[in-house]
């Protein structure tokens, strides 16, 4: 990845605002997460209409899993691209 690419991912280690809601969908997600710890692999999907969340919510699963000492890895797909 160039630099200027990762000038471009996200600072999912310093969002600013508070990460309210979702409880029962992070409660899922932390549960896949420690699976992923102890050597079970998933593979999750966070779909549904744009403006909902979808990102917020990976964020912060992603904060939570640097603070866990997990590496995190970061992509997208370009929005004009397609899926």
């Amino acid at each position: 990845m160039s630099e200027s690419q990762q000038d471009q991912v996200p600072a999912i280690s310093r969002v600013a605002r508070e990460f309210v809601g979702r409880s029962r969908e992070m409660a899922q997600l932390e549960a896949a997460l420690s699976g992923a710890e102890s050597g079970e692999g998933r593979f999750i999907t966070l779909s549904g209409e744009p403006g909902i969340g979808k990102t917020r919510t990976a964020q912060e699963l992603a904060r939570r899993a640097q603070e866990r000492g997990v590496q995190v890895l970061w992509g997208w797909c370009y929005e004009g691209e397609g899926a």
